[in-house]
């Protein structure tokens, strides 16, 4: 567990250093074992965040070890964790230029980017849930199955894998997506890749990665 305390706290930094969240934006969390849980704690600026900063709960959010409260955003973690049982770990974050394009209503679930679509696949847009409340679980369910990367409209992003490197790596593509789109709006209409060629994309998807 000490591993993974180092990794969530490294993660954090990682994301708060890019600019991907501020102040106590965001929340981490690995699955530990089938029924355990480590999670960032309420209110903590992942920039600046310790071994304390982080907790042990149960699949129903009841802590276990630790002094501080989960994430107020924990039930979104639980609920991808009870719906998606290979999921190890699962981060939300504020990326800017994701958080732009959804303001404006800017679809990322189009094929832009061919690394974007090897890695990312599908992106939704999931339709605004109100902050720290059961809604934002709720919203997620109709979508998590499809893929492991969703857009939180208004609220940012949520990325899961098999480890926290593979939820990060995902958010890090999507954010860079999201760069690449708005630059080339500003200076023209952004095409999607042609269907022909997402579909062999797609198959290298599945026979690569």
């Amino acid at each position: 567990m000490e591993q993974v305390k180092q990794e969530l706290i490294e993660t954090g930094r990682k994301m708060y250093a890019r600019g991907w969240i501020v102040a106590a934006e965001g929340n981490l969390s690995c699955r530990i074992a089938p029924d355990r849980i480590l999670a960032t704690a309420s209110g903590v600026c992942k920039g600046e965040m310790g071994e304390d900063d982080l907790v042990l709960i149960d699949s129903n959010g009841l802590v276990l070890e630790g002094n501080r409260k989960p994430s107020t955003e924990i039930a979104m973690h639980l609920e991808v964790y009870r719906e998606r049982p290979e999921v190890q770990a699962v981060v939300h974050a504020h990326p800017p230029y994701v958080l732009a394009l959804s303001l404006t209503g800017i679809n990322l679930d189009r094929p832009y980017l061919p690394e974007s679509v090897l890695v990312l696949g599908k992106v939704p847009f999931v339709p605004y849930a109100r902050p720290s409340t059961q809604q934002v679980a709720e919203s997620i369910r109709p979508f998590i199955h499809q893929t492991d990367v969703l857009v939180l409209h208004r609220h940012g992003s949520l990325t899961v894998g098999k480890s926290l490197t593979g939820a990060f790596r995902k958010l890090e593509y999507l954010e860079h997506t999201a760069y690449v789109v708005w630059l080339a709006r500003q200076v023209g209409h952004p095409n999607p890749m042609p269907a022909e060629e997402v579909r062999e994309v797609l198959k290298l998807r599945k026979s690569v990665y």
